[in-house]
């Protein structure tokens, strides 16, 4: 099994970051690739938990998406089980790991650790999920300041 690792810094307090983080009605405008939208979700990494998204893509397709918040530590990280889920069952998992904190420079410092993915998987996860996603919750949070 394969670690995915991102860092990126916003240009926002990291209590704002970790709304956008956790808070349902936040996540549900940047969570997954650019023009993708979510249909039915149960979307809040606010508490622990179960939680899934059926993610449409821009050309239609759908996938469910879920798992389980592990980890709340308000205002620092967020830990959370993801999964694709199929009809013939659930897929792979992995855990997904995300640390705020303050930057050096100012603004937030983000670390998002992917663990126990499919070494054939990690460019995919990285330039057509992470990045995509990551920088749409940069747009986002750089809006508000």
């Amino acid at each position: 099994m394969a670690t995915l690792t991102m860092q990126r810094v916003f240009d926002a307090e990291p209590t704002r970051v970790f709304e956008f983080l956790t808070q349902t009605d936040n996540l549900l405008n940047w969570w997954g690739p650019e023009g993708t939208i979510i249909r039915d979700h149960s979307l809040d990494f606010s508490k622990v938990g179960p939680w899934f998204a059926v993610m449409i893509g821009p050309e239609g397709g759908s996938a469910k998406v879920g798992g389980q918040v592990l980890e709340v530590s308000t205002p620092h990280a967020i830990e959370l089980t993801l999964s694709f889920m199929m009809e013939e069952g659930q897929g792979p998992e992995s855990t997904i790991r995300v640390e705020v904190s303050a930057s050096d420079a100012g603004g937030t410092h983000l670390l998002l650790t992917q663990t126990g993915l499919d070494p054939a998987h990690i460019d995919d996860m990285m330039n057509k999920g992470w990045n995509a996603a990551l920088l749409r919750l940069e747009n986002l949070v750089n809006k508000i300041n």
